[in-house]
């Protein structure tokens, strides 16, 4: 295994799905156009390859200056639990800093404790208006 992280490299809508049915996390697989809608507007995209295969990746919405929204965090099933998750949060904290940025996320109930072990806490105040089409 050679893993290979890269900032913001062209990711196909495809390989993209196949980390999002892989990884367990629930995105709209099958709607390729909303998918490249997701990865068009987000302003950091962190992949990690494994010999050219995408295995794993990060996107986030951020100012820059404030505050950071991670979108999503998924990593292929097969590679869970090896560190690349928080290694791919890392990198975005080296990237956009730790001193003025807030980072944000909303988690799935089987990941709770994992962004819990990494330093994440959880937030009681945040509210949510659904989406009408998942």
């Amino acid at each position: 295994m050679r893993l290979e992280y890269k900032i913001n490299e062209y990711c196909g809508v495809k390989e993209v799905e196949e980390v999002f049915s892989k990884s367990g996390i629930r995105r709209p697989v099958g709607d390729g156009d909303r998918i490249q809608r997701m990865l068009d507007n987000a302003d950091e995209v962190i992949s990690v390859r494994d010999e050219g295969k995408l295995i794993g990746f990060l996107r986030a919405i951020t100012d820059y200056s404030y505050c950071c929204y991670i979108s999503d965090i998924a990593v292929d099933k097969d590679y869970q639990g090896q560190g690349i998750g928080k290694e791919l949060i890392r990198i975005l904290r080296e990237r956009l800093g730790e001193e003025e940025i807030q980072y944000i996320l909303t988690s799935a109930p089987r990941a709770v404790g994992f962004y819990e072990k990494i330093g994440f806490e959880r937030a009681d105040k945040a509210f949510v208006i659904k989406r009408k089409n998942d």
